[in-house]
């Protein structure tokens, strides 16, 4: 089917923002023409398991098991394999669709050929801005604009073009994803895939443009554990972090320094 898209959404449990993410697509999308594929990581807890049950009769939701250690590339380039959707948009299992017509605006801005990559506007829970665009620089290598800052204290265009946006909520086409060649699954497992993807597409010459109409939440900060053994995994991770830091300075120099996007002022 022309136009059909296909939500990615990898998960482990937590139910809460599953069940959240789910419903309000379910429940609030006005686009029809969608499937969700939604990717369990070894997920254990009754409850998921109970919601994951409740889902198998709806013919808009399609499960797979991926049944390896976290690989974020590794997992949403799995799920690509099963998409029916000419379009992929990758989900964050911690967002909320706020804008019925999410679906539409990402969808129309396809509507020009030269745009590869779309992404959307997330706020936090307090309605502030977290994501809106990605712009580079040497230290981070990549920074959310405007992030922190009230919607109403912040200008700018519906559509506007960045260096990259998040996959927490990021659309693409599949015949471009495949072409370039997925998320990077060896050198960037955990972090910095949608960065280095975004580039790829700019690479070809297509354009990495944000929908400011396409509203979502993202519960972020709630997403990640405070307890002893989660500090301990966070740390495990902070070396893979670190490298793929220094991996992406690496490939992408010249596009970190020489962003035509960076502006100072609007970072965080």
């Amino acid at each position: 089917m022309e136009n059909y898209i296909s939500i990615i959404i990898p998960f482990r449990d937590k139910s809460d923002f599953l069940e959240r993410c789910v419903r309000s697509i379910l429940e609030k999308t006005q686009y029809r023409y969608f499937e969700i594929l939604l990717i369990n990581n070894q997920s254990k807890k009754r409850r998921t398991m109970r919601f994951l049950d409740e889902l198998k009769n709806n013919e808009k939701v399609r499960i797979y098991e991926y049944n390896k250690s976290f690989n974020f590339s590794a997992i949403n380039n799995y799920a690509v394999r099963y998409a029916k959707g000419q379009y992929l948009l990758f989900l964050n299992n911690d967002t909320e669709v706020i804008s019925p017509q999410w679906l539409d605006e990402m969808m129309a801005c396809f509507e020009d050929e030269r745009i590869g990559v779309v992404g959307a506007q997330l706020l936090y829970p307090n309605n502030t801005l977290q994501h809106c665009g990605v712009m580079l620089e040497e230290k981070r290598v990549a920074v959310h604009a405007f992030c922190r800052r009230h919607e109403a204290d912040v200008s700018f265009d519906k559509n506007r073009e960045w260096s990259a946006v998040t996959a927490a909520c990021m659309m693409t086409k599949k015949n471009i994803f495949l072409d370039i060649g997925k998320f990077d699954e060896r050198h960037l497992p955990i972090a910095y895939n949608d960065v280095d993807y975004c580039l790829k597409v700019r690479e070809k010459s297509y354009k990495v443009m944000c929908n400011s109409c396409a509203k979502l939440y993202h519960y972020e900060s709630a997403s990640r554990k405070s307890d002893i053994a989660a500090k301990f995994f966070r740390r495990k991770r902070y070396k893979q972090f670190i490298a793929e830091q220094q991996y992406m300075r690496k490939r992408w120099g010249d596009a970190i320094q020489n962003d035509p996007f960076y502006d100072r002022a609007i970072m965080y």
